[in-house]
C-alpha cells in the first residue's frame, strides 16, 4: 500500500528536480467562462427533460443535459491545461483523456436526474440533493485527475497531500452548493423571465466555480519533477486555446437553440394536444350541463364491460310549457339542476338533447332475471323520485315530473339500436300516463314503431298520387230536409284498403302533415261550395270541415284561408270551421283574434266532441262559436244510460241559453232521432240519414247536374 502512496503524493521520495510552471490569465479567464456556459446550458437543456412526460424523451433530453455538463466539465479541464506553462515536453495519452470524460458526464447524469421533476410540484429531498452534490464533486474530481493521469513527459507527476484533499473538499462542497442552489430556485422556473434566468444562472456559476475550483486547486497540488528541456514546454500556441473555446461556445450555442426549438415544437404539439382535448370535450361534452351527449353516450356504450344493463331515458313533462312560460332561461336553470343531480348519483349520465337525459345501470342478479329486473325498476324509481323532487329556480318553486323508458340490454350490442329501443320505451310511456309513467320495452313497441314509419311514408305519397278524398256526410234539420254537410277525409291505401282516419290523423298530427293535407281539404270543400252555388237545389247547403289545433295556429292560416276564399270566388257564409277543445288550450287571446277575423270575413265556427276533452264555459262566452256538436259518444248511449240523456239534455239547454245551434252525429235509429227533435236539436248527422260518400256520388243523389 504504501509503494502506492508513493507513487501518487509528494512525500518527498523524488530525486529528480521540481519544476515549477505558471497560468495564462486570459486562458485562465477564457476556462471558466466556458464552465459557465457549459453549465447553464445543460440546466437549460435539463428544463426541457422536465417539460415532458414521457420517459423517453425525459432521459433522452437528462442524456444530453448531462453529455453537455460532461463535456463542459472536460473542455474546462483542457483549455486550463493549455494556460498551465510549464518547460516540459508534455503529450496526452488518446485513450485516457477519451475515458476521462465518462465519470464527469456520468455524475451530472445522476446529479441532474434526481432534480427532475416528477410531478409539477415535486421538490427532491434534502438528503437526496445533499447526495447528488456529492456525487457531482467526485464525477469532477474524477475527470481531473483521470486526466492528469494521460499527461506523458520525461518525469514525474505528484501530489501535495494537503492541496489535494483541499481540492477534493472544493468539489465535494461546492457540488453540494450547486444542487442544493438549484433545488431551491427551481421553483422559479414558473415566474417571470428574469427568476427564470437567475434560477440558473445562479447554480451555473457554482457549478463553474466547483469546476474551476477543484481544477485549480488540483494544479496547486500537483508537482512536477523532471528534467528541465531547452525545446520541450507545454506552452501551446494560443489560438488551439481560443479554437477550443470556440468551438465550445458554438456547440453551447446550438444546444441552446436546439432546446428553444424544441420548446417550440413541444408548445406546437402540446397546443395541438390540448386543442384536440378541447375539441373532443365540445364533441362529446354537453355545454348546458357538463355531462356527456349523445356522441359519448354512443362511445361509452361500445366500451362497456360484458354484462347486462339498463339504459333508461327519461325527459321532463311540460317542460315546454315552462320555457314558454318563464323565457327560455329558466328552462336552461332547470336543466342544469337535473345534470347537478344527476352528477350525484355516480352513474354515467348523458344529455342527450333538449330536455332528454339517459342513464347506463348494471343489472345486477344477472342469473336471476326476475329478481334483476325488479332491483332495478326499484333503484329507478328511487331516481325518479330524486329528479321529481322540487327546484329552486330564481324566486319561485318549481315543480316538474319525469317520464322514462327502459331497455335492458347486453353489452355488444348496436348503440344506436339500444338507444332506440329505451326512446320507444318513453313514448310509449307519455302516450299512456301523460307524466310520472314508466315504460319497459317490448318488441311490440318496435313493431308498432315500424309500421308508424312505412304508414307515415305511404302517408306522404298518398298526398302526392290522390289517394286521399273528402268524403261528404249529409245534416238535416229535425224536418228531415238537407240544411248542409260534414267533410270527412277518407284514405284509400292501394293495398290495404281503406285507412281509418283514427289512424292516420294522428300520425298526420304529429308529423306536421296535417298542415298540407289541411290545406288540401279547404281547397276542395271550396271547390265544392263553388260547385254548389251553381244549383239552386244545393247553394243553402252549408259545408262544415274539420280544422286541427296545428293548422289553426299557423301564423299565416287567416291569410291563407281568406286567399282561397276569394280565388274560390265562394260565399264563405256557406263554409263551417269545425275545432275542437284542446284549441283552447293554446294562446286563447290569439285563438280569439283570428276567429274574429275569419267571422268578420262571413266563416262561421262549430265546437266538434263538444264535452268531450277540455271543457270550460267561458270561452263558450267570449269566443265567436255558432254551432255546439253533441259527441256520437253521448247520442250512442243515450237511450239507454240516463246520465248521457242528462249530458246530452244539458248540452240542448246550454246552448240555447247561448244563442248557438246543435248539431247531433252518430244518430243511427229513429228512436235517437226523435229524442233529439224532443230536446230541440237543431240538425242531426248519422247512418239513418246517409252515409259518408264522395262529392260526386253526394252530388248525384242531390241531382246537381
Amino acid at each position: 500500500m504504501t509503494q502506492y502512496w508513493h507513487q501518487f503524493f509528494d512525500l518527498g521520495q523524488s530525486v529528480l528536480p521540481l519544476i515549477a510552471g505558471e497560468h495564462h490569465l486570459g486562458l485562465v479567464v477564457l476556462s471558466f467562462a466556458i464552465a459557465l456556459l457549459g453549465a447553464y446550458t445543460s440546466l437549460l437543456t435539463l428544463v426541457r427533460a422536465n417539460s415532458y412526460r414521457n420517459p423517453l424523451y425525459r432521459h433522452g433530453w437528462l442524456l444530453v443535459s448531462a453529455v453537455i455538463a460532461g463535456l463542459t466539465v472536460w473542455n474546462m479541464h483542457f483549455i486550463g491545461m493549455l494556460a498551465f506553462k510549464i518547460p516540459l515536453a508534455i503529450e496526452h495519452q488518446l485513450g485516457l483523456t477519451i475515458i476521462s470524460v465518462v465519470p464527469a458526464v456520468l455524475a451530472n447524469w445522476y446529479a441532474l436526474g434526481t432534480q427532475l421533476k416528477l410531478t409539477p410540484q415535486y421538490v427532491p429531498s434534502l438528503s437526496k440533493s445533499l447526495f447528488a452534490g456529492a456525487v457531482l464533486g467526485v464525477g469532477i474530481g474524477g475527470m481531473h485527475y483521470i486526466g492528469m493521469a494521460a499527461m506523458q513527459f520525461n518525469g514525474v507527476l505528484l501530489y501535495h497531500v494537503g492541496w489535494f484533499l483541499t481540492s477534493i473538499v472544493v468539489a465535494l462542497t461546492l457540488g453540494v452548493i450547486a444542487m442544493l442552489t438549484y433545488r431551491n430556485l427551481a421553483r422559479y422556473e414558473q415566474r417571470s423571465s428574469i427568476d427564470r434566468f437567475a434560477s440558473r444562472l445562479l447554480p451555473a456559476t457554482v457549478i463553474a466555480v466547483a469546476i474551476s475550483g477543484m481544477h485549480y486547486t488540483a494544479m496547486t497540488a500537483a508537482r512536477f519533477y523532471g528534467i528541465v528541456e531547452a525545446h520541450g514546454s507545454h506552452v501551446h500556441s494560443n489560438w488551439l486555446a481560443y479554437v477550443i473555446g470556440f468551438a465550445a461556445v458554438i456547440a453551447a450555442v446550438v444546444a441552446v437553440v436546439g432546446t428553444k426549438v424544441d420548446k417550440r415544437l413541444y408548445l406546437q404539439t402540446k397546443s395541438q394536444r390540448e386543442a384536440k382535448q378541447i375539441i373532443h370535450h365540445l364533441a362529446t361534452q354537453d355545454a348546458l350541463t357538463g355531462l356527456a351527449n349523445r356522441q359519448q353516450l354512443l362511445e361509452h356504450l361500445e366500451q362497456l364491460p360484458v354484462q347486462f344493463y339498463a339504459l333508461v331515458v327519461f325527459d321532463l313533462d311540460k317542460f315546454k310549457a315552462l320555457n314558454n312560460t318563464y323565457g327560455a332561461s329558466y328552462g336552461d336553470m332547470l336543466l342544469r339542476q337535473v345534470g347537478e343531480r344527476l352528477n350525484k348519483l355516480n352513474l354515467f349520465c348523458a344529455r342527450t338533447g333538449g330536455n332528454e337525459f339517459v342513464l347506463v345501470l348494471p343489472c345486477p342478479h344477472e342469473q336471476n332475471v326476475s329478481l334483476s329486473q325488479n332491483t332495478t325498476l326499484a333503484r329507478i324509481k328511487e331516481i325518479q323520485a330524486q329528479l321529481e323532487a322540487p327546484y329552486q329556480l330564481g324566486h319561485f318553486t318549481h315543480l316538474c315530473t319525469v317520464s322514462i323508458g327502459i331497455t335492458r340490454f347486453q353489452a355488444g350490442g348496436e348503440p344506436d339500436v339500444i338507444l332506440g329501443e329505451a326512446s320507444l320505451a318513453l313514448a310509449q310511456a307519455k302516450l299512456n300516463h301523460h307524466h310520472s309513467g314508466i315504460e319497459i320495452f317490448r318488441s311490440e313497441l318496435a313493431e308498432q314503431a315500424a309500421k308508424r314509419i312505412a304508414l307515415e311514408s305511404d302517408l306522404r305519397h298518398a298526398m302526392n298520387q290522390q289517394q286521399l278524398q273528402l268524403f261528404l256526410q249529409g245534416q238535416v234539420d229535425p224536418q228531415g230536409k238537407l240544411v248542409g254537410a260534414e267533410g270527412l277525409l277518407r284514405w284509400q291505401h292501394p293495398q290495404r284498403g281503406f285507412i281509418s282516419p283514427a289512424e292516420f290523423i294522428p300520425l298526420a298530427e304529429d308529423t306536421g302533415l296535417i298542415i298540407p293535407i289541411g290545406r288540401w281539404v279547404i281547397e276542395q270543400a271550396c271547390a265544392i261550395l263553388k260547385q254548389w252555388q251553381l244549383s239552386s237545389n244545393t247553394e243553402t247547403l252549408t259545408l262544415a270541415i274539420n280544422v286541427s289545433g296545428r293548422q289553426f295556429q299557423q301564423p299565416d292560416f287567416v291569410d291563407n284561408l281568406s286567399r282561397q276564399i276569394k280565388q274560390a270566388g265562394i260565399n264563405p257564409q256557406r263554409l263551417k270551421l269545425e275545432v275542437t277543445e284542446s284549441l283552447m288550450l293554446h294562446d286563447v287571446e290569439l285563438v280569439a283574434e283570428k276567429m274574429k277575423a275569419l267571422t268578420k270575413l262571413g266563416v262561421h265556427f262549430a265546437i266538434d266532441d263538444f264535452g268531450t276533452g277540455y271543457s270550460s264555459l267561458s270561452y263558450l262566452a267570449e269566443l265567436p262559436f255558432e254551432t255546439l256538436k253533441i259527441d256520437i259518444s253521448f247520442v250512442r248511449d243515450m237511450l239507454t244510460q240516463p246520465s248521457m240523456a242528462s249530458i246530452v239534455k244539458a248540452i240542448v239547454q246550454l246552448a240555447e241559453s247561448l244563442n248557438l245551434t246543435t248539431v247531433a252525429e252518430g244518430v243511427e235509429t229513429p228512436e235517437q232521432a226523435a229524442y233529439l227533435k224532443q230536446l230541440g236539436c237543431h240538425a242531426l248527422q248519422g247512418y239513418l240519414f246517409s252515409r259518408p260518400a264522395p262529392s260526386a256520388a253526394f252530388d248525384e243523389a242531390l241531382h246537381i247536374h
